[in-house]
C-alpha cells in the first residue's frame, strides 16, 4: 500500500484490533514455525497499512512460547520521505522455532498492536506539528543510571502525550466513563496489583510518588484523553494525519 494514499485519521483502536485479529485464522491454535507466523502477520498488516514489519529474536529474557510486539516511529524517514516511517516489531525467544498461540494470547497481541500503532501515530503528529523539530527531554536526578534512563524516557513530553492516551484506554476499559472512579484509582496504590499496566509502569518508574511532578502532570493528561479513549482514537481532526 502506498503511504501517499493513506489517511491515518481513519484508524481507531477497534478497527486496528479487528485488522490484526483477522490475521489469526491461520495462526491461532496451530503449531506454526516462527518464520511462517512472521510472514503471515507481516503480509497481512502491510496489505492494510503503509508500515514496516520486522522480526526480532535475540532476547533470551523473553518468555518462551510467546510472541511480543513493539513499535517505533522514525521522524527522519517521515521528514525526508525515506520509505515507511512507522515500524512494528514482532519479538520471539531465540530458542523458539515453532509456536502455538492460544486465542487468549492472540487477543492480547491484537490489543497491543492497536495500542502501539496509535502510540506511534501520536508521535508522528507531534513531530509533524512542529516541523520535525526535537524538543528538550526530561532530566532525571535519580541516583542510578538505569533509573535515570527509565525516568528520562517516561518523563519526556512526547512519551507522556502518547502514553496518556494508552493509559486512558486502559482506564476506560476498566471503568468506562466513570471519571470519579478513574481519578480515585489513579490517586491510590491499587495499580500495584496490575503490574503489567502502563499506569503501574509510570508509578513504578517514579517510585510510586504521587507528588512527583511527572505523575501529577500525567494524571491531568490521562483525564484529558478520556473522551478520546471512549472514541478509540487520540485525534479529533485530520491535522497532520493526511498527505
Amino acid at each position: 500500500m502506498s503511504k501517499n494514499d493513506f489517511d491515518w485519521s481513519l484508524l481507531t483502536k477497534r478497527n486496528l484490533y479487528s485488522m490484526m485479529y483477522s490475521a489469526g485464522k491461520d495462526i491461532v491454535g496451530k503449531k506454526r514455525s516462527v518464520a511462517v507466523i512472521q510472514k503471515l502477520i507481516s503480509n497481512h498488516l502491510k496489505h492494510h497499512l503503509p508500515i514496516k514489519v520486522t522480526k526480532r529474536q535475540n532476547d533470551p529474557s523473553q518468555k518462551r512460547g510467546l510472541a511480543y510486539l513493539g513499535g517505533a516511529y522514525y521522524s527522519d524517514y517521515d521528514k525526508n520521505n525515506w520509505g515507511r516511517y512507522i515500524e512494528i516489531v514482532l519479538c520471539y525467544h531465540p530458542l523458539d522455532e515453532h509456536l502455538r498461540l492460544t486465542e487468549y494470547r492472540w487477543q492480547g497481541l491484537c490489543s497491543l498492536f492497536a495500542d502501539t500503532i496509535l502510540h506511534e501515530i501520536i508521535h508522528m503528529r507531534q513531530y509533524r506539528s512542529r516541523n520535525f523539530k526535537d524538543i528538550p527531554g526530561y532530566e532525571s536526578t535519580a541516583h542510578y543510571a538505569r533509573d535515570r534512563k527509565e525516568q528520562e524516557y517516561y518523563g519526556h513530553r512526547d512519551e507522556m502525550g502518547a502514553f496518556a492516551f494508552n493509559i486512558a484506554c486502559e482506564m476506560v476499559s476498566r471503568f468506562g466513563n466513570d471519571r470519579r472512579t478513574i481519578q480515585k484509582y489513579m490517586d491510590s496504590m491499587q495499580c500495584k496489583r496490575r503490574p503489567k499496566s502502563t499506569y503501574n509502569q509510570y508509578l513504578k518508574t517514579f517510585e510510586y510518588n504521587h507528588n512527583h511532578n511527572i505523575i501529577r502532570r500525567m494524571k491531568k493528561k490521562i483525564l484529558a484523553q478520556i473522551d478520546n479513549a471512549l472514541l478509540g482514537k487520540p485525534f479529533r481532526t485530520t491535522n497532520h494525519l493526511t498527505y
